[in-house]
């Protein structure tokens, strides 16, 4: 297997979700910023068993384990994590079948998004960064509606009938991967929505966990006053019956305030600002049907993970250096990294 030359060892970015979540949307924008070249963009979906009409034989839906291949998701992301060439599965959701194998070189950074990012300890163990997105469902199933009517050849009555038929799958086997993640985003409708209908204009939550590494984000916090209620703002809540902190973005946001927190935010990432001009109207793309729209709380939301990549790539740059002071291999994975330790680190529980 060819091994290729990285400057430093690749830090793996898990994306999990529910069908129609979101994932795509997100991961697109950051990975068009850094460019696709500098990135490896991994579509979990991909190691399905199973293409559409077999599974419809079967009676299993594509967020069953069954219907996915875990040893060589993990295998394929193991060797990615070493520097190492695979020859990954295709996936064509247009037509619900397998195309040609492609051949996937590792970058310095590895996007990897799906229903079962966070599924198994291998997988979580082998992710530095974990995110899940968790909208709103009324609004999930609006997103899925009109990604599979649009894209993926699905009339929107075998779209409302797909997602009845998935919704215990998803309930057993989707949304517990939640309580593994570093931070849970969840896009929700707002006052501002419910006035124009506008999905550029949702309000956002990303809930991050106590284990997960912290950002300073106060001089952003600062700036989000304007003399009424701020349009980010740092609060704590029991979540699904574990405590984190919520970082909240309010959909109403002007554009303006929106800019001067995102220049906030830059001033943290100087080792990529070089990017900024050239990419910034990467950030807050998303697609309604066929029609490209620009979204403030999106480009927020993208940006504070960026900035918490960057954050986990500096420490797994400083984990690599010291190990090779001590002589030691560097960690495989994040696990090693800031006290994960190699092991689950179970979220603190509140009554």
């Amino acid at each position: 297997m060819e091994r290729q030359k990285t400057a430093h060892k690749p830090l793996i970015v898990a994306v999990c979700g529910d069908s129609g979540s979101g994932k795509s949307t997100l991961t697109d924008g950051m990975v068009q910023l850094f460019g696709q070249d500098s990135v490896t963009h991994i579509c979990l979906d991909d190691y399905h068993t199973l293409d559409r009409a077999a599974r419809m034989r079967a009676g299993i839906t594509a967020l069953h384990p069954c219907a996915n291949n875990f040893p060589l998701m993990t295998e394929h992301l193991q060797r990615l994590a070493r520097g190492e060439t695979i020859l990954k599965p295709v996936y064509d959701h247009r037509t619900g079948t397998f195309g040609p194998p492609e051949e996937v070189k590792p970058a310095e950074i590895i996007f990897v998004h799906g229903l079962h990012a966070l599924f198994t300890p291998e997988l979580r163990r082998l992710a530095h960064v974990r995110i899940y997105l968790d909208p709103e469902a009324a609004l999930q199933q609006q997103w899925k509606i009109m990604r599979d009517s649009t894209s993926r050849g699905y009339t929107v009555e075998q779209v409302r009938e797909q997602i009845a038929l998935r919704r215990r799958d998803s309930r057993l086997y989707i949304q517990p991967q939640k309580r593994f993640a570093d931070i849970i985003v969840r896009f929700y409708r707002g006052s501002l929505y419910y006035r124009t209908r506008d999905l550029a204009h949702l309000d956002v939550r990303l809930i991050e966990a106590k284990h997960a590494p912290k950002i300073d984000l106060s001089d952003v916090l600062e700036a989000s006053h304007n003399g009424r209620k701020p349009a980010l703002r740092l609060v704590e809540e029991v979540y699904d019956g574990v405590l984190r902190d919520v970082l909240e973005i309010d959909g109403d946001i002007s554009h303006q305030k929106a800019c001067e927190l995102e220049n906030c935010i830059w001033a943290h990432m100087q080792e990529i600002n070089h990017l900024r001009p050239e990419r910034l109207s990467m950030l807050g793309r998303f697609y309604v049907g066929n029609v490209l729209r620009q979204s403030d709380p999106l480009a927020l939301t993208q940006l504070i993970i960026l900035y918490h990549i960057i954050h986990a790539r500096n420490r797994l740059r400083q984990s690599a250096e010291e190990e090779e002071v001590s002589g030691r291999e560097p960690p495989a994975s994040g696990e090693a990294v800031e006290g994960r330790g190699g092991r689950e680190r179970e979220p603190e529980q509140r009554s």
